[in-house]
């Protein structure tokens, strides 16, 4: 008997399994340092006294604990649904996960399967602090078909957060000194477009060192004769280096609260180069001193987005819409932003 782990493939998996994700993690301020240092992330909130932890620090910890009974055998991770951060994260929280598949549909070429997954990640104190759901592409080990081929259980998913229902704790508003920038939630309106300017190239090393910062250990990652020769950006880098491009014209932002939907549209290899750019879908006050922006966050490799381009376009055999091949990442999420006070430069 053999004592490594192969861990699970999609056959292995069942409706209502929990799993009690391995290996709880305590952040610190060296998390906060070394997510600027691999991001450039300039939001003001997460470089303070205060030990607070940036979200998507938090994202891809909880995301990474699941890894070894998810989604070590993954193809690729394809996207992410009423995803909600509860309760803000300091510096010395400890963090563990649990995920529960609560859907299963085999591909038709028998050789891989998409599991729906609800994944919670806890403090300390098991208050909540991150819960989402996300779909995987994961390897078959056999071919035998299965019964999810003829009949997929998929999960109904919420197409968005309600913003009543983002976490508030209150924080202190930046300072325009200290952001650098001078517009604030009053200032959105739907339907601007923001190009965010600044480009960012992706190199092995970089790709390699984030994804292990994370403990995700996702073969597909990090294998380069399995991948043959070019291991797959994990797709929480787009994330997160867009989001950090974006702080270029939303600098006073208070924080990413939810994600409403995501879909990783093309893969991202060692050498691309990445530019973003966000649309406003909708603006919501939510009391006399905070508003949030509903944003649309596309991520593009290897070229700067014009000012006519299109995310996805119709294709002209079928007439369906499909993403431009130069699209890596389409998120629609919601951004708590502080309102405009008087005595604020215009």
């Amino acid at each position: 008997m053999t004592k490594q782990s192969i861990s699970n493939y999609f056959e292995n998996f069942s409706i209502g399994t929990l799993f009690h994700c391995p290996t709880p993690r305590v952040l610190t301020d060296a998390d906060r340092v070394a997510y600027i240092a691999l991001t450039g992330d300039r939001s003001p909130l997460y470089c303070t006294t205060d030990g607070l932890i940036h979200p998507l620090i938090v994202f891809h910890t909880v995301l990474g604990q699941t890894v070894r009974q998810i989604s070590l055998n993954a193809v690729a991770n394809l996207g992410y649904a009423e995803l909600r951060w509860h309760h803000p994260v300091f510096v010395g929280d400890q963090i563990r996960t649990e995920a529960e598949i609560v859907g299963l549909k085999e591909n038709s070429n028998r050789r891989s399967g998409i599991a729906y997954v609800r994944t919670t990640g806890y403090n300390q104190n098991n208050d909540p602090v991150l819960s989402y759901a996300r779909w995987v592409m994961v390897r078959k080990k056999v071919e035998a078909e299965t019964e999810y081929l003829s009949s997929p259980l998929i999960p109904d998913l919420a197409p968005s957060v309600l913003p009543n229902e983002l976490e508030r704790t209150a924080k202190s508003r930046p300072t325009t000194e200290n952001s650098g920038g001078i517009h604030f939630f009053d200032d959105y309106k739907t339907g601007d477009r923001i190009d965010h300017e600044d480009g960012m190239t992706i190199n092995h090393s970089d790709h390699m060192i984030f994804t292990r910062l994370y403990q995700n250990s996702a073969r597909v990652h990090f294998d380069a004769i399995a991948t043959d020769g070019t291991p797959l950006v994990y797709g929480g880098i787009p994330i997160s280096v867009g989001y950090a491009q974006a702080f270029n014209g939303l600098e006073n932002r208070l924080g990413i609260r939810a994600i409403n939907g995501g879909a990783h549209a093309n893969p991202v290899h060692a050498g691309d180069t990445l530019y973003s750019l966000s649309h406003v879908l909708e603006t919501k006050e939510l009391d006399t001193q905070t508003g949030a922006l509903r944003l649309r966050l596309i991520v593009v490799k290897n070229k700067k987005p014009t000012a006519d381009f299109l995310p996805k376009k119709a294709d002209q055999e079928t007439g369906k819409e499909r993403y431009d091949p130069g699209v890596v990442l389409d998120l629609d999420y919601w951004e708590l932003m502080g309102r405009r006070k008087p005595g604020d430069p215009t």
